[in-house]
């Protein structure tokens, strides 16, 4: 089973936007985009296409790429306390002279959605989970969308990630999977994706995972985002690996719309 992401994010965008409409609400999702790369554009283009969707403005805030990681912080910091925003994310990656915790941690709790500053991952890896990690919120969405119950299930996480792999464990765990985490320090990951009912990867590289790397029913949920050969693709070679699954997102329109649905619904839920 092919799992459309995007058709059940578009599902979701409006059940949001009927939500905001009955509560007459204007909320704003602001953006942080510290220089001009066109694929950083992209992802925030689609955050604001999915805003727009559901009924929520969109605010950009772009800063050239050579600022420094006091001033950013500074302008992050007067955004969310003069309150142009109900909510704000800073697209990642920053550039390398940029102090990227420091910047994510500017970021006032209350207006978090990307669960990136340390004071919401404390709340988060307590327990807490009033609003999830995009990824962990794409994930829990589809599960449930499919009938997926990861409790008693083997999981492979590849990548140990911030935005991905990291708060997926965490989660898998907590909701009682045995989960078998992969780094780039991991020798033979084969060994452990074998075993795995589920596979989760968000490496960003192209055909990381083979179709002799899966055993026969698996579900894999592929967050990799990469360019081969001018196309976009995921971690998970999807001509050998997909005839051996019960479910798998495609990449593009697979887990990524899911990731963005999940930002606006941390807006909403931080802002009632």
């Amino acid at each position: 089973m092919i799992i459309k992401g995007k058709i059940i994010a578009d599902k979701i965008l409006e059940e949001i936007r009927e939500k905001v409409f009955v509560q007459h609400r204007k909320l704003v999702l602001g953006a942080v985009l510290v220089g001009d790369d066109s694929a950083l554009k992209k992802f925030v283009d689609l955050k604001a296409k999915a805003s727009e969707k559901a009924g929520i403005n969109f605010k950009y805030f772009n800063f050239p790429e050579d600022i420094e990681t006091g001033e950013l912080s500074e302008k992050i910091k007067q955004i969310c306390n003069l309150g142009e925003v109900s909510g704000l994310l800073v697209e990642l990656p920053l550039p390398k002279h940029i102090n990227q915790q420091e910047i994510l941690d500017s970021v006032a709790i209350e207006k978090d959605v990307d669960v990136l500053s340390s004071e919401a991952q404390k709340k988060f890896y307590a327990g807490n989970f009033s609003v999830l990690p995009p990824a962990v919120g794409a994930l829990r969405i589809v599960m449930n969308k499919i009938g997926l119950d990861p409790k008693n299930k083997k999981a492979a996480v590849f990548g140990q990630g911030l935005l991905i792999g990291k708060p997926t464990v965490y989660w898998l765990k907590s909701v009682g999977a045995e989960v078998f985490e992969i780094d780039e320090f991991t020798m033979e990951p084969k060994q452990y994706s074998i075993k795995a009912d589920i596979i989760v990867s968000g490496v960003g590289k192209p055909n990381l995972i083979t179709g002799d790397m899966v055993k026969g029913d698996v579900s894999v949920f592929d967050f990799g985002y990469g360019k081969k050969d001018g196309q976009t693709m995921g971690d998970v070679d999807f001509a050998s690996v997909s005839p051996k699954c019960r479910h798998i997102t495609p990449v593009p329109g697979g887990i990524g719309p899911l990731v963005v649905v999940s930002v606006l619904k941390n807006l909403v839920e931080l802002n009632s």
